[in-house]
């Protein structure tokens, strides 16, 4: 059967306080991102775009360039039993570190 890409491990855990971007946390900004990745045959996510803007276009490059490089995915399967590309639409909320 046919199967969309799922992600391996936790999504919630591609991004971690750590990444903030230093000038928005000085400048106490946060916000929630929408994005899309796409998903090659391998599981490896080959674009990203942002699909939602949290309004502040450090925190959308961020998500857009962290994310790629930690998301893996399990293939898409096609009815053909085959490994497919595919997309994983996801929100990622930028909240200040405690």
């Amino acid at each position: 059967a046919a199967s969309r890409a799922t992600p391996r491990g936790r999504p919630g855990e591609w991004v971690g306080d750590a990444d903030y971007p230093s000038r928005a946390q000085r400048e106490e900004r946060a916000g929630s991102a929408g994005f899309r990745l796409e998903v090659g045959s391998d599981g490896r996510v080959t674009c990203c775009t942002i699909t939602s803007s949290t309004g502040h276009p450090d925190l959308d490059e961020a998500t857009c360039r962290l994310i790629p490089r930690r998301a893996r995915f399990k293939p898409a399967i096609g009815s053909d039993g085959q490994p497919m590309s595919d997309t994983y639409n996801g929100r990622i909320t930028w909240r200040l570190p405690e």
